[in-house]
């Protein structure tokens, strides 16, 4: 993986969480790796689906939903988004 690409996945993975941010309705900057999602005023089955609509629109991923039911704080999500990234990369060079 050359530096190019190491860059680019980080900046997909903050605009990412910015627009996590948007979506919950909190303010900019204020998640963090290890708060609960279910603690969050604006957590529920339609906010799952506009992440999965933001995960295949904005990086062209297209995550699991069972998996994603069952992401129990915002590092989960990550960690779930950047495995199924790998996934994808995978797929692509086989």
């Amino acid at each position: 993986m050359n530096e190019n690409t190491t860059e680019r996945k980080t900046m997909d993975r903050k605009h990412f969480v910015t627009e996590l941010e948007t979506l919950l309705e909190v303010s900019p900057g204020s998640l963090r790796e290890d708060e609960h999602v279910r603690d969050l005023e604006h957590w529920d089955s339609l906010t799952l689906l506009a992440l999965l609509v933001l995960a295949d629109e904005q990086l062209h991923v297209q995550l699991d939903m069972d998996r994603l039911a069952k992401c129990i704080t915002i590092g989960d999500i990550l960690k779930l988004l950047e495995e199924s990234t790998a996934t994808t990369i995978m797929e692509l060079h086989q």
